[in-house]
């Protein structure tokens, strides 16, 4: 795996163009957890010097990392484990919600990690995941003509595979969110040429195909419970000789039989 990508974001969400990017996903967290309940929350990989667990109501919250910062380490509002994402030190179905933010874009088996993730979450817990959209200028223009070569190593996740994926494992997705469209975060330098091309990707949002920077999306583990169907099981055969009811295959109703008493002391 690579973590330089997550240590890469860090530090350039800290940035100025970089810091507006952050803002949207933080907002696009916020009202993806903020609905979200249980015991444990996890997150897989820090990519800010701030929280972004901040909005969750859940109480017990725990980053688990390659890399801690300092600032983790002395905060109490979160627990900490150090450990490499590929080998999680998490028992099974221990966690209620999993947040991934653009953990799947530093992991090159990202389906691996899904997999772990899936073996973690309690029956009907939350995923979350965040992650830079394929379609959208910036991470295409970050990731193919910027001089940052920490976006070279990162690898883009489509939404449309992830929702392919999730649903192998059982999962319905909720929601998925967009942040807003924009090209160049501010840059004066681009200014006309980043307001034709929001004002493209705009219309194109319209008749569905979005173009946000960054996406939110949520999805619930969705485990079918067995239901036992049949007549049998609705009738055992000990049931109908202690009551003296028969069933009727064909007809599906039940009949009473005269009780035989010499039988039954027998």
């Amino acid at each position: 795996m690579n973590v330089g990508f997550q240590q890469f974001l860090e530090k350039w969400f800290a940035t100025s163009p970089g810091e507006v990017v952050y803002e949207q996903e933080k907002r696009l967290v916020d009202d993806a957890l903020h609905n979200l309940f249980g015991y444990f929350l996890v997150q897989l990989g820090c990519v800010s010097k701030t929280s972004l667990l901040a909005s969750s109501r859940i109480s017990c919250k725990l980053l688990v990392d390659e890399v801690i910062s300092p600032k983790i380490v002395n905060s109490k509002d979160i627990c900490w484990i150090q450990a490499e994402l590929d080998f999680l030190p998490i028992g099974k179905e221990k966690a209620d919600v999993v947040f991934l933010p653009h953990t799947l874009e530093t992991v090159d088996d990202p389906y691996y990690l899904l997999r772990q993730v899936d073996s973690m979450l309690l029956p009907e817990g939350h995923i979350v995941i965040t992650g830079f959209n394929s379609l959208a200028c910036m991470p295409l223009r970050l990731k193919h003509f910027s001089k940052l070569s920490g976006f070279n190593d990162a690898h883009y996740r489509r939404v449309g595979r992830l929702k392919e994926w999730l649903e192998v494992l059982g999962y319905d997705v909720k929601t998925v969110k967009y942040s807003s469209v924009m090209c160049f975060a501010q840059n004066e330098k681009y200014k006309f040429w980043a307001k034709t091309i929001e004002t493209i990707e705009k219309g194109f949002k319209r008749i569905g195909l979005d173009f946000g920077n960054v996406y939110c999306l949520v999805a619930r583990k969705h485990v079918d419970s067995p239901t036992l169907v049949g007549l049998k099981w609705h009738l055992p055969r000990w049931q109908g000789i202690r009551n003296g009811a028969v069933a009727s295959q064909r007809s599906g109703s039940y009949k009473k039989q005269p009780t035989d008493k010499k039988n039954l002391k027998k």
